[in-house]
């Protein structure tokens, strides 16, 4: 009696495999990518960092009639315990001032190259001088650092960034807002 049935052979069970494992190399390597943009991460901050930039640099620190134009007395008690009258914000922390919840860090740094060198540094705010003046940090007289919020160093690198220009005092400034 011969068997007229035909058994799997080498050949099929190696292009069986073939084909299992080339399908599944595909669904390991861009199912996860195809999925990135529904998971939470640091690009869900960046409508708010936007914002809080913009709000910073064309209204709450000075005049919406003159974007760009900080005022300095509103400028350096936004980084520190007072809130003028007639500053646009209210609140002891930096969240509060700037309107972002708690739960969402902000770090707002002004900085600036006073001296001329082609390199930004974090700016003060000289007391030595009547009525005060911007001054580069480390400078004599310098007073309150131009620099509030939590570190964003801790993050993780995870963060999300915006910069503006300004003026402050005559100066143009970079006004830096990193959340995350």
């Amino acid at each position: 009696m011969r068997r007229r049935e035909r058994g799997q052979t080498t050949l099929d069970f190696a292009l069986g495999m073939s084909i299992f494992l080339l399908s599944l190399v595909f669904v390991v390597a861009f199912v996860p990518g195809m999925l990135e943009p529904f998971s939470g991460g640091a690009q869900s901050e960046t409508p708010a960092v936007n914002r809080v930039a913009d709000d910073l640099t064309q209204g709450t620190l000075g005049n919406a009639s003159a974007p760009y134009v900080l005022d300095e007395t509103c400028t350096v008690e936004l980084f520190t315990a007072g809130v003028p009258g007639e500053c646009r914000y209210d609140g002891t922390e930096l969240s509060d001032r700037v309107g972002v919840l708690e739960r969402s860090p902000v770090n707002v740094t002004i900085r600036g190259d006073l001296d001329g060198s082609g390199a930004d540094d974090i700016l003060c705010w000289d007391t030595s001088v009547v009525g005060g003046q911007l001054a580069e940090r480390g400078a004599s007289g310098c007073g309150p650092l131009l620099t509030g919020g939590s570190n964003p160093a801790g993050s993780g690198g995870k963060t999300v960034s915006a910069q503006r220009v300004a003026l402050l005092d005559g100066q143009d400034v970079t006004v830096e807002v990193v959340m995350w």
